[in-house]
């Protein structure tokens, strides 16, 4: 990857998976089968981040190594830059990159290095080599960090020389990333972050999973939610905490330790609002608008009365949490 991402012909997405399903047969005398997903459906365009959240178990290595051509479906269609991964996969592979989650690069290479070897294994041609991963280089952000070895390099730049291993071969629309920032610092993560940002902006479609709620919040265009082997929610991040019948929070903290006058005025919240959480120190309100000039004053006169209070708009994991039952997100 060079520049910008050449584009498809109009109208193709990077990933269309219609109808996908995977059964694992058992062995043994007992026999039987397990469906691991079943009836998937999900487009991703250019330049877009769809992420894939959901509980251990749930299905989304499963669906991401079947979107990669390393486990075949039991039925339905994926097709990545319009090319069938199961009917022609030398074909849809060179269009899609895959970053595992347990990968990690030669410790003891230069990122520079790391390009150059993993480019000439792909068969880039020696004349057009040197260029490839200096663009490379500068597209992921280690034109800086290219003469260090890997080792040396922090978490954060170690993913970056993933990232450009998986573009030194072919011509990618996809990237497949499990679970990117996953032991990562937040200094770390957040530059991971900011290069899947780039790579958006340059016209890559990026399909990602991660346990990390808040990151999905902050990268995705769309969410996709995966419960049991099927897809359950779809959509944008504001489509999915709409699907709430609250827009926000007012969480109470020390509700232990209240004056008698501030006590009374929570017992008269509890018949007005549902409590979501209640625990001796902490009580949470769902409130239809956090920012209308009722609930503003609600606030201001539990601080009046020494009460620690605050307000908050619903987060993506308040209506995670609301679709994915609570034994299964603890997974």
């Amino acid at each position: 990857m060079v520049g910008l991402v050449s584009p498809l012909p109009h109208g193709t997405p990077v990933l269309e998976a219609r109808g996908v399903r995977r059964v694992f047969a058992h062995r043994g005398p007992v026999g039987g089968e397990t469906v691991a997903n079943d009836n998937l459906d999900l487009t991703v365009h250019a330049g877009e981040v769809v992420a894939l959240l959901g509980p251990n178990g749930a299905g989304k290595s499963t669906f991401l190594r079947q979107v990669a051509g390393q486990l075949l479906p039991s039925a339905g269609t994926i097709r990545v830059a319009g090319v069938d991964i199961v009917a022609h996969p030398v074909e849809a592979k060179q269009f899609l990159s895959v970053i595992p989650q347990e990968c990690e690069p030669i410790r003891e290479l230069t990122a520079a290095e790391q390009v150059r070897y993993f480019g000439a294994i792909k068969g880039i041609p020696r004349a057009e080599l040197e260029s490839r991963v200096e663009g490379i280089l500068h597209d992921v952000g280690l034109w800086d960090q290219k003469d260090k070895i890997v080792r040396e390099l922090s978490g954060g730049f170690k993913r970056r020389v993933l990232i450009a291993i998986a573009m030194a071969a072919g011509s990618p629309r996809l990237l497949l990333l499990d679970e990117p920032t996953t032991g990562l610092d937040p200094e770390a993560r957040r530059q991971v972050w900011q290069l899947i940002r780039d790579l958006r902006r340059r016209g890559l479609g990026i399909l990602l999973t991660t346990h990390y709620i808040e990151e999905a919040e902050l990268l995705a265009d769309r969410v996709v939610v995966i419960s049991g082997g099927r897809f359950i929610v779809q959509g944008t991040v504001d489509e999915i905490r709409g699907r709430l019948p609250y827009r926000g929070r007012l969480i109470v903290l020390g509700a232990d330790r209240l004056r008698p006058e501030a006590a009374e005025e929570l017992k008269a919240l509890e018949r007005r609002w549902t409590v979501s959480l209640r625990e001796p120190a902490t009580v949470w309100f769902e409130v239809s608008d956090p920012f209308n000039p009722e609930t503003v004053g609600v606030l201001a006169r539990l601080t009046s009365l020494g009460v620690m209070a605050s307000l908050r708009p619903v987060s993506l994991e308040d209506a995670y949490l609301s679709v994915v039952a609570p034994s299964e997100a603890l997974a």
